[in-house]
């Protein structure tokens, strides 16, 4: 499916002058501002927030050891439909604890999208390894199942040893990791048969997919093993922090275990069995997003219709938005619009950004980053148009 239905001779078309004006005002209405900046997210926090961090805090245990943390751990596990939750300071650290979790190791490659948040390949790197970069499906922006079955079929193989190898490099190809982007979720059935045939375990990075599912299962219920953020700009936020989620007891333990620095038990005394993380959430974060979490279904409806707003605007001037693919529900935790040409996506982010409203656009591939441009990557035609058409919209709720 393709978005781009204007091309860049239609540019007059837009009467961008007439729309941004319009644009500022709609968003100004929509969140009863007329004066002052508008970001992307604002977590709304009002007094069952104050009430939980009021009781943490009245407790005396705010650091890693609490309750709370197992009960907001329990309360996501429930949520998603998987066995194991562990939890987490970030979603960086649960995507780290993952990968190791699922055997990733020093050289391997690992196969993931370049148009996403950085995090997701940091993670890889944290590891030793490197990323892979594959394209992305324009409907879903998330890694696209096509792209991945031709890139395995043309330029990777399984050796006797059950490992998959990158034919060209000789390197081990050990797991791949579609991120849902903007909470839109990608084909993870095909992705996920894909990776079974060529034996790569999968991980989700679905930190921005809380409340979104794909064929009515939760996006973070899909594969070996997947993770969620609760970042201050996410839809449930804990302030900071992040959860792993898996059905396999062992990835579940171990991710565990490194989180609070491989420490054990032993009489009254303390030991160290492994080179460990202080990685664990602590109490006073999981009370804020026991909190928080009560409210998700409410905060998903809710962004579900500031989305439908957005296109129905953006749609009186022949412009479309990314929107949930065939088989997904989406939380549309961040709006984005899709312009004809970069220059009319930079001028609307330029002029809306000086009227207050700020927004931003897409982010730069991470095959472009100084730190991955050496990495494997295949054609990139639809990360390319990503990173040049999509403007971010502000997508948070009043």
């Amino acid at each position: 499916m393709q978005y781009l239905l204007i091309c860049p001779s239609d540019v007059e078309y837009l009467n961008l002058p007439s729309m941004l004006s319009a644009f500022v005002q709609f968003v100004r209405d929509y969140y009863q501002k007329p004066t002052g900046e508008i970001p992307l997210h604002e977590a709304q926090l009002g007094e069952a927030e104050q009430q939980a961090l009021r009781f943490c805090l009245d407790s005396g245990v705010v650091s890693t050891v609490g309750s709370l943390v197992e009960d907001f751990e329990q309360q996501i596990a429930e949520k998603t439909g998987c066995a194991y939750a562990v939890a987490t300071n970030s979603g960086t650290a649960a995507l780290h604890l993952a990968l190791m979790g699922l055997g990733v190791q020093a050289n391997d490659l690992v196969i993931t999208q370049p148009f996403c948040f950085v995090a997701s390949c940091n993670a890889i790197r944290y590891c030793g390894a490197d990323p892979l970069f594959v394209d992305i499906d324009r409907q879903s922006l998330g890694l696209s199942a096509q792209a991945l079955a031709e890139f395995l079929r043309r330029e990777a193989e399984v050796r006797e040893d059950g490992h998959c190898y990158h034919l060209a490099s000789r390197r081990r190809i050990s797991l791949c990791l579609p991120v849902c982007t903007f909470g839109h979720v990608p084909e993870l059935d095909k992705i996920q048969a894909i990776c079974r045939q060529y034996q790569l375990t999968m991980l989700v990075d679905a930190a921005e997919a809380l409340g979104s599912s794909y064929q009515g299962k939760p996006a973070s219920c899909w594969g070996d093993a997947a993770i969620l953020s609760f970042n201050g700009n996410k839809i449930v936020t804990s302030g900071g922090g992040g959860m792993l989620l898996t059905q396999n007891e062992a990835v579940a333990q171990q991710a565990h275990h490194l989180s609070v620095q491989a420490r054990q038990l032993r009489g009254n005394r303390l030991t160290y069995d492994a080179v460990g993380y202080n990685y664990r959430m602590p109490n006073l974060n999981a009370a804020l997003g026991l909190a928080q979490l009560e409210k998700l279904e409410e905060k998903t409806q809710q962004l579900r219709r500031l989305a439908e707003a957005y296109q129905t605007f953006f749609s009186n001037y022949g412009i479309t938005m990314a929107v949930e693919p065939e088989q997904a529900a989406s939380n549309y935790w961040l709006n984005a619009v899709i312009f004809p040409d970069w220059h009319s996506r930079d001028t609307f982010v330029h002029e809306t950004n000086v009227a207050g409203i700020l927004t931003r656009p897409a982010w730069t591939l991470m095959s472009h980053l100084p730190m991955y441009q050496h990495c494997i990557k295949t054609f990139l035609p639809n990360a390319k148009w990503a990173e040049q058409h999509l403007a971010l919209l502000p997508s948070f709720i009043v």
